[in-house]
């Protein structure tokens, strides 16, 4: 009997941690600023950093806050030292995007909604279908944010938030 229950805590802790892993949190990613982007990026005032929730807080990823997140999310253009800030959105992973999303305390059908009004489309967001094309469309939309089920460092892309 008692090897039966610590048998059956065993396989529920085990499963546990692999539901766990298998629906990591979305991992927030920004353009990398590197030498030969010929553009000066502002490096925001230390209050807007958000540097506590920051996984990144160093001058090596463009500085955007929170409520640029939010903003861009929702439709609503951002600028990060002049340029407009793009951003890419996950089609091909609606669980993923979910849960990015409702870290921003925004719904998907938010999303969906302002797509169907053409409105977003104005606002520099990028459809990708899957994580190889998050990462390439952060590179190559400078300054530009998007989310990863995991961190990666790339030349152009690494995670901030």
């Amino acid at each position: 009997m008692k090897t039966n229950i610590v048998s059956a805590l065993c396989t529920f802790v085990t499963c546990a941690f692999a539901i766990t892993h298998a629906y990591a949190s979305p991992v927030w990613h920004c353009s990398r600023i590197t030498n030969d982007d010929n553009t000066a990026i502002a490096i925001p005032a230390q209050e807007d950093q958000f540097s506590i929730a920051s996984v990144n807080s160093s001058a090596e990823v463009i500085g955007v806050s929170v409520r640029d997140l939010i903003d861009i999310y929702t439709g609503t253009p951002v600028r990060i030292g002049g340029l407009p800030l793009s951003a890419c959105f996950l089609t091909g992973n609606r669980q993923l995007t979910n849960e990015a999303l409702n870290s921003l305390g925004i719904q998907l059908q938010t999303i969906e909604a302002l797509a169907r009004k053409s409105s977003i489309v104005q606002s520099n967001l990028y459809y990708v279908t899957d994580e190889t094309q998050m990462s390439a469309c952060i590179s190559r939309n400078f300054p530009a944010v998007g989310y990863l089920s995991k961190p990666i460092n790339m030349s152009k892309v690494m995670p901030c938030y």
